[in-house]
């Protein structure tokens, strides 16, 4: 018997870390779960991390990244891509 793991195909929208599971969820102010942030960038209807820029959180998450095997510079290359186009930093005129 083949053993899979089912992805919901949700990512953070801060951050881009993959949220398969509802305890990985931020919450908005009432208390209620957001499918768009996870709880370690945004909690009670806030981002943890307000006056991080696009910058800082590629150099936060390349850490994180190097700390679970990836390489610095594929990682750095990897998020530099991908999180100019997650919703926190469109909305901020962004652009990459």
């Amino acid at each position: 018997m083949e053993l899979t793991v089912e992805h919901s195909g949700r990512f953070c929208q801060s951050c881009g870390m993959p949220m398969p599971e509802k305890d990985l969820l931020g919450t908005e102010r009432e208390g209620v779960q957001t499918e768009e942030y996870c709880k370690y960038c945004y909690e009670d209807g806030e981002f943890k991390q307000p006056d991080i820029t696009l910058q800082g959180m590629i150099d936060l998450c390349t850490g994180y990244l190097v700390e679970q095997g990836m390489d610095e510079m594929g990682a750095k290359g990897m998020l530099t891509q991908s999180l100019p186009l997650l919703k926190r930093w469109k909305q901020e005129g962004v652009s990459s």
